[in-house]
């Protein structure tokens, strides 16, 4: 255990570059061609999806209704819906609280992108997209309610109704009459070309995928990196199907169950569209009826854990572990600063200060640990000297001076391991927090986004195209920290190369991450660097020299532990048998 801390950031640093592999923060793609479906609309192409062409409406006419198409505007204090007669759906969502790079609204469905639909599959085949419905909008003072409804010639009635309250939920129902007999499911179709919404496509490409979560409560997704077209059929029933992009999530919820479902995603080598997403299911009716909610808003977890079937998976937090640490720890500490101050940077800050603080007595313990370390040190390599070329007579012996003199190998170590769900979870959570989307600081104009200084006029593999500051900055801090806790020990052989060839891979793997988070890594190395110079006003070498005297001479004819009798009884049998194979 040369040198302790370096083991913690290594283990950091193969967790990031796990994430790295899997996970791409952003590279720029190698063009392809992408087979598209006739329906599939490119804004460059201004291609709209013929299904719904007015010159192509094709007119149920079973059905006695206006023969205008009418839309209208419903909103509350965060959506913006736009209502069709024609279908009785849904045709536009506009998120009132959140912008764009072009400081427009945040639009995340239009009907000229895709479409949502019903289809009864009876023997008539029923569509809604060939109905244009009557309409009635009723107002209270909980919610808006807009009814469509339809009659038929056989006096078969479809009524369609959806409310808004004060959330990002839409709540809809489809109710049949009583001349609708043996249907057991209604056909849900649903698809949508998702638009890019934040600045940097590369990155929010490499997190837009399709969720679902089942009805026996396990969650699944399409692929967020792959540029193959992925389509799979779903034997489970399932609770919801989103279509989560890096920031914002557009989602159907039924407590019904939906079944029988197919979703496909398909890549889009676009500027302005995103990825083209489909769900294909059935909807059991129950009483003549069906429900569902649609969620158009921010994978804000604030917000989604408020909703039903675990639909706080929308945004990733990390695995079991650091997932749970940032539920419980890190999101309300960030929420509790988010009361003291607007400024998105110092609440980053008073992070650092109030984690940093938390940690103390840990890193305390393990500087003090490798102060004893320091003073063992020369005798650990004269041990080595001694027995040059003999590994485990030389591991013996160290092994036993830690006896005697008291000093735990691990003791440095250990307390940097329980500090690694800290720096694991910010790694997941500040990446993915909107709360940081748009918010500017010093120089970093959108904490999510990369902080460029210099966009550079070509570009380089494994670095990008522009230089990060924060980056740099953490990148030296953490070259800093290195020597700092070189000179508490002596490195030797490759160990005292790689404390300075880590921090420049760092340099090259975090310049395309969020700001956010190499602000959080710098401040924390500079906390540190901060906290190694302080504790040396306080750790009296003297005094540790006299107290390892003292407990080697407390154990000087004291018998030898288990682990040591075991331990050199091992090396016995492997002496004896080098000898006989001599």
């Amino acid at each position: 255990m040369d040198n302790n801390r370096f083991i913690g950031f290594t283990l950091i640093m193969l967790l990031i570059l796990t994430y790295y592999t899997f996970f791409p923060p952003g590279q720029i793609p190698e063009s392809e061609d992408i087979n598209q479906t006739p329906n599939t609309e490119v804004l460059e192409e201004v291609q709209i999806n013929p299904k719904n062409d007015e010159n192509k409406f094709k007119k149920n006419e079973k059905f006695i209704s206006s023969e205008i198409e009418e839309r209208f505007e419903v909103d509350n204090d965060l959506i913006r819906v736009t209502f069709s007669n024609k279908g009785a759906k849904i045709v536009d969502v506009k998120l009132k609280k959140y912008s764009t790079k072009n400081n427009k609204e945040v639009h995340l469905y239009d009907s000229n992108r895709g479409d949502i639909n019903f289809i009864l599959n009876d023997d008539e085949n029923i569509n809604f997209n060939e109905i244009i419905f009557d309409k009635n909008i009723k107002s209270d003072t909980e919610k808006k309610t807009i009814q469509f409804s339809a009659l038929g010639i056989d006096n078969k009635k479809i009524t369609v109704i959806y409310e808004i309250g004060d959330s990002y939920i839409i709540n809809s129902r489809v109710l049949l009459n009583d001349e609708f007999n043996g249907l057991k499911n209604i056909k849900f179709q649903w698809e949508n070309n998702l638009t890019h919404q934040e600045e940097n496509n590369v990155n929010e490409k490499n997190q837009t995928r399709i969720n679902f979560y089942s009805l026996d409560e396990s969650f699944d997704y399409t692929s967020a990196t792959s540029k193959d077209d992925e389509e799979i059929k779903i034997e489970d029933p399932l609770k919801w199907v989103s279509f989560k992009q890096q920031f914002f999530s557009s989602a159907v919820i039924s407590d019904n169950n939906i079944i029988n479902s197919t979703v496909s995603s398909k890549y889009v080598e676009s500027d302005e569209i995103n990825k083209n997403f489909s769900v294909s299911s059935d909807i059991p009716i129950i009483n003549n009826s069906i429900f569902l909610k649609f969620y158009f808003g921010p994978n804000k977890y604030s917000v989604l854990k408020e909703i039903e079937y675990e639909f706080h998976n929308n945004i990733y937090l990390g695995w079991i572990g650091v997932g749970g640490f940032n539920r419980y720890v890190i999101v309300p500490i960030f929420n509790f600063l988010e009361k003291i101050t607007s400024n998105y940077g110092l609440i980053i800050l008073f992070m650092v200060v109030l984690i940093r603080l938390v940690v103390t007595p840990l890193t305390f313990k393990s500087h003090l640990s490798m102060a004893k370390m320091k003073v063992l040190n020369p005798e650990i390599q004269e041990i080595r000297k001694k027995h040059d070329g003999d590994m485990q007579k030389s591991q013996a012996e160290i092994m036993e001076l830690y006896t005697k003199t008291g000093v735990s190998p691990l003791g440095g170590c250990l307390p940097i391991l329980f500090q690694l769900p800290i720096l694991v979870s910010v790694f997941y959570f500040l990446p993915n927090a909107i709360e940081l989307r748009g918010k500017s600081f010093l120089w970093a104009s959108d904490l999510s986004n990369y902080d460029s200084i210099l966009d550079l006029p070509f570009y380089l593999p494994l670095y990008g195209d522009h230089i990060s500051l924060f980056t740099i900055l953490m990148t030296v801090s953490t070259i800093f920290i290195n020597k700092a806790n070189s000179q508490m020990q002596t490195m030797e052989g490759p160990m005292k190369t790689i404390q300075y060839v880590l921090p420049f891979m760092f340099l090259f793997i975090f310049n395309n991450f969020s700001a956010g988070l190499t602000y959080y890594y710098f401040l924390s190395n500079v906390a540190s660097y901060a906290q190694i110079n302080i504790f040396k006003m306080f750790v009296d070498e003297e005094k540790i020299k006299k107290e390892i005297d003292f407990n080697r001479k407390r154990n000087l004819n004291s018998n030898k532990s288990s682990f040591q009798l075991r331990l050199e009884e091992a090396m016995k049998v492997r002496q004896e048998k080098k000898k006989k194979n001599k």
